[in-house]
């Protein structure tokens, strides 16, 4: 079985000034996963990297969680256009 690390959700939000609320906003949102066990609240570390680009775009850019969850949205696509882009470019090398 597989152990994922899980960061408690409260020293995260402490360390990097956020309120408790907006965490659960993001994961409600579903920007975010957050585990909850014991009545406790915890961050795969799987999602540290993507809650702190959040923050970024959040703190530092002033954009809603609406907003950021459209940025996603097209990172997503974009990165799946790259691939498959990749994908095309290692066929057309086969035939030349």
């Amino acid at each position: 079985m597989e152990k994922h690390i899980l960061i408690p959700a409260e020293n995260f939000c402490t360390s990097h000034e956020i309120a408790l609320t907006f965490l659960e906003d993001l994961n409600n949102f579903g920007l975010v996963t957050v585990v909850t066990k014991e009545n406790t609240l915890f961050i795969p570390e799987t999602e540290v990297q993507k809650l702190e680009r959040i923050l970024v775009f959040n703190q530092e850019l002033d954009i809603n969680l609406p907003g950021i969850e459209t940025i996603f949205h097209l990172l997503e696509r974009l990165e799946k256009l790259q691939h498959h882009l990749s994908e095309l470019e290692n066929q057309l090398k086969r035939f030349q």
